[in-house]
C-alpha cells in the first residue's frame, strides 16, 4: 500500500498568494528516510522543501530538514519562515500572545524564530541568524562579470566582491544600477567556471543599494551550478549576511539598529520583500535577524 503524505504550500516573504519565494512544507515526514526527502523536494522542484518532524530537544517545537531539488542544507531562510508560518497557522506553535519565541531544530542547530500575531494568526515572522563569517574578497571584477553576462563597468568599485555567511556563505556582487542587476543572465556552466577545480561552488547573489532617502536594497540570486536552482525569488538566508555586509561597508548604520528591506524575484514575475534588521552588540559583533510575512495557497498529499 502507498503511503500518503500530506504537504502544506506556502508563498513566503509576501502577503499576497503567487507572489514570493514557493515553499512545500510536509507536515507529517516522521516515517520518511533522506532519500524519500530527497525524492520528494526533487519532484515539487522548488527552489527548497521542508519535512516536519518531533524534535530531540525538549527546547524545540520541531526539527525541520530543508532540501533542494539536489541536496539537503543545514539551514536556510525562506524554508524556516515558512514552516513557522505553516506550523503556527495550524497551532502547532501556540500563538499565546501577541510575540511568541519559538525554536526550531534546524542542521545548524537550534534556531530562533518569533511570530508577531494578530487575532491567534500570524502576521510576521522572524528568524535569527548566527553571526556572521567574511570570507574571501574577489578581484575579478572582469571575470565575474563575463560570467554574469554584464560588463566589468557595471560592477561598483568601491565594494568589494566577497563570501558572506551565517550558516550558507553567498558570493555577493555589487551592481551600479538597476538596469545591470536586470541584464544579468543565470548560466550554470559559466558561474560554475568562477570557481578553482575541487573548491566549494558557492550561489552568487546580485545587489544594488538605493542610498538615497531610507536604505533599501534590490537583489537576484543565481544557483543553477549548486542546486539547480537558476534563480531564487527570495533568498533568507542570503539577507542577513547581505545585512552584515552592508553594516560592515557602511551602507546602514546599526547603532544600536538598523532595519531595512530587500526587495528581490521582481525580474521574475514573483516580487517579494525581506524585512532585515541589524544589531551592533557591545563586542562589536552584529545580531541579525530577517523576517517577512506568507500567504498559504494550498493542500495536498504525495503517495510513496
Amino acid at each position: 500500500m502507498s503511503r500518503e503524505i500530506p504537504f502544506t504550500l506556502v508563498d513566503v516573504f509576501t502577503s499576497r498568494p503567487f507572489g514570493g519565494n514557493r515553499l512545500a512544507v510536509f507536515t507529517d515526514a516522521a516515517t520518511l528516510s533522506a532519500g524519500e526527502m530527497q525524492e520528494l523536494a526533487h519532484e515539487m522542484n522548488f527552489s527548497e522543501s521542508t519535512f516536519v518532524m518531533a524534535a530531540e530537544s525538549a527546547h524545540a517545537a520541531r526539527r525541520v530538514r530543508i532540501f533542494t531539488p539536489r541536496r539537503e542544507l543545514p539551514m536556510a531562510g525562506h524554508p524556516t519562515v515558512g514552516t513557522t508560518w505553516v506550523l503556527a497557522s495550524r497551532g502547532e506553535i501556540a500563538l499565546e500572545s501577541a510575540n511568541v519565541d519559538a525554536m526550531l531544530q534546524l542542521g545548524i542547530g537550534p534556531v530562533t524564530v518569533t511570530i508577531e500575531s494578530t487575532g491567534g494568526r500570524p502576521d510576521f515572522v522572524w528568524m535569527a541568524h548566527r553571526e556572521p563569517e567574511f570570507g574571501a574578497k574577489r578581484r575579478d571584477r572582469g571575470r565575474v562579470a563575463k560570467a554574469l553576462g554584464i560588463a566589468a563597468a557595471d560592477i561598483r568599485d568601491d565594494l568589494p566582491i566577497q563570501i558572506v555567511s551565517t550558516g550558507v556563505p553567498f558570493v555577493f556582487v555589487p551592481l551600479r544600477t538597476l538596469d545591470a542587476l536586470a541584464r544579468c543572465v543565470s548560466s550554470g556552466a559559466a558561474l560554475a567556471a568562477l570557481f578553482k577545480a575541487g573548491e566549494q561552488l558557492l550561489p552568487i547573489s546580485m545587489f544594488v543599494a538605493n542610498e538615497s532617502g531610507e536604505f533599501s536594497a534590490r537583489s537576484r540570486m543565481f544557483a543553477p551550478h549548486t542546486d539547480a536552482i537558476p534563480e531564487d525569488p527570495a533568498t533568507g538566508s542570503a539577507a542577513a549576511p547581505f545585512g552584515a555586509y552592508a553594516a560592515a561597508y557602511g551602507l546602514i548604520k546599526p547603532q544600536p539598529c538598523a532595519s531595512f528591506l530587500i526587495r528581490q524575484g521582481v525580474e521574475m514575475g514573483r516580487p517579494s520583500e525581506i524585512r532585515v534588521e541589524v544589531v551592533r552588540k557591545d563586542s562589536g559583533a552584529f545580531a541579525i535577524r530577517i523576517g517577512g510575512r506568507c500567504a498559504i495557497v494550498g493542500e495536498g498529499a504525495m503517495f510513496l
